[in-house]
């Protein structure tokens, strides 16, 4: 079989082109849209977005061939992509302060409790748990090619092999990816899980003065929601409407926040991520998040006629009386 035997489902097709087949399926497109498709591209404004505005049978299935919603346009899909990409960039600041807070707590609590040079390349000094163990292996492993990687390179881990003879974890953890991190607390010992919960809690108390018990398993949980949506952040992919399947354990965190007008489902999105990182950011880095994100719907709202803003809180997870719940003002 050679090359020409192969038909190419999707060959190329100009911008006009590519407006033309979607003014054909009942878009509104405008010549000064094309701009938006020179620029960014039709599979990331388009293919990426046009799910909310797209017509649907009674089983909730897009219809076809493809067809728009009726007084859908172009220009309401580019909102929407334009919408996700500065959610994301609200989202990076306080995801990044948890990750610098994160490596902080396990540093100093891991290197408290084991303060022999390289403690964290022992098998023994992590979790008793025999499921865990292939979790500990890969984690030791990550953290000796971390010092191998970075060995013979002009940075901190290099100075310490060279004048020290070992790293300390302290300065290791600025070189995990969150995803290590999130690894590393898993597997540590329940009663150094134990100790950075119990941190947490006194910063909340400290910062919101109303005294709370923050559990290792909601920690736990928060891990596995930020790592989620730091990777979707990190790579610039849609963000707005990210589900995570099972979040059975987030249920312990409005207990911890004694939340007891919100509704928890099995499955967790953005919102469940803005409930979560309460519990870890400071007060005024939780608020100036949460009323950064109220200018970002202020903003939008209005751009959206063929679908309502709602629909898109409710594919971020976001209830009707989300205000309430978050208590920013």
């Amino acid at each position: 079989m050679s090359v020409n035997d192969f038909i190419n489902k999707k060959p190329f097709k100009s911008h006009n082109q590519q407006m033309k087949i979607l003014r054909e399926r009942g878009l509104t497109v405008k010549s000064s849209d094309k701009r938006a498709l020179e620029e960014h591209g039709y599979y990331s404004i388009v293919n990426g977005y046009k799910q909310l505005f797209l017509q649907r049978d009674s089983n909730g299935t897009p219809v076809s061939p493809e067809k728009y919603l009726k007084n859908a346009s172009f220009k309401e899909i580019k909102s929407l992509y334009d919408f996700d990409k500065n959610l994301r960039r609200i989202l990076y600041t306080p995801l990044m302060e948890y990750e610098s807070n994160l490596g902080s707590e396990i540093s100093y609590r891991f290197s408290e409790e084991y303060k022999e040079p390289h403690s964290y390349l022992a098998i023994d000094n992590y979790s008793s748990d025999k499921e865990k163990i292939v979790s500990i292996v890969k984690t030791i492993s990550n953290l000796s090619n971390e010092i191998k990687r970075n060995a013979n390179k002009k940075n901190a881990i290099s100075h310490y092999v060279n004048e020290h003879k070992h790293v300390p974890l302290w300065v290791l953890v600025n070189y995990l990816t969150f995803g290590e991190l999130n690894y590393f607390y898993s597997v540590c010992t329940d009663k150094i899980k134990r100790v950075i919960a119990s941190d947490f809690s006194l910063k909340y108390k400290r910062n919101y003065k109303t005294e709370i018990k923050i559990q290792p398993q909601s920690i736990e949980t928060l891990n596995i929601l930020v790592n989620y949506f730091r990777n979707s952040v990190a790579h610039d992919e849609i963000t707005y409407n990210k589900i995570i399947l099972k979040t059975k354990k987030f249920r312990l965190i409005k207990q911890d926040l004694k939340l007891n007008d919100f509704i928890v489902n099995s499955q967790s999105g953005v919102f469940e991520l803005i409930v979560a990182l309460k519990l870890v950011l400071s007060k005024k880095e939780y608020y100036d998040f949460v009323k950064q994100l109220y200018k970002l719907f202020d903003k939008y709202e209005p751009c959206f006629q063929s679908v309502s803003f709602a629909a898109i809180l409710h594919d971020m997870h976001f209830p009707k009386n989300y205000r309430a719940i978050l208590k920013v003002k």
